[in-house]
């Protein structure tokens, strides 16, 4: 299992990665290392490549639903994650139209 830096997961703070950046832990709850859940990811590496550039830049997101604007502070296998007034908005990427630089 894989997860983002400041997850709530048992993360410590001298272990933390930089945002977009993932480990194993070995605090992952007990009930999902009992299930080990399986699941296929579809992935548009090029489209990731471009948002990794953009890591801690200001962005906006134009999704299904809405236009976001603010700091791209994590980019995972399965969702982005954007900062706007301190508070983190994880976007799976099946919901984004684009993205645009600031």
């Amino acid at each position: 299992m894989f997860h983002l830096n400041g997850s709530p997961y048992g993360y410590y703070q001298e272990q933390a990665l930089p945002p977009g950046k993932y480990m194993y832990s070995p605090q992952f709850p007990q009930m999902m290392q009992q299930l080990s859940p399986v699941y296929m990811i579809p992935t548009e590496p090029v489209f990731v490549d471009h948002l990794m550039m953009q890591l801690n830049k200001p962005i906006t997101v134009v999704t299904v639903a809405e236009t976001l604007a603010g700091t791209l502070t994590g980019v995972a296998v399965d969702h982005l994650q954007l900062t706007i007034n301190d508070v983190d908005h994880h976007i799976r990427y099946q919901h984004i139209i684009y993205f645009k630089e600031e």
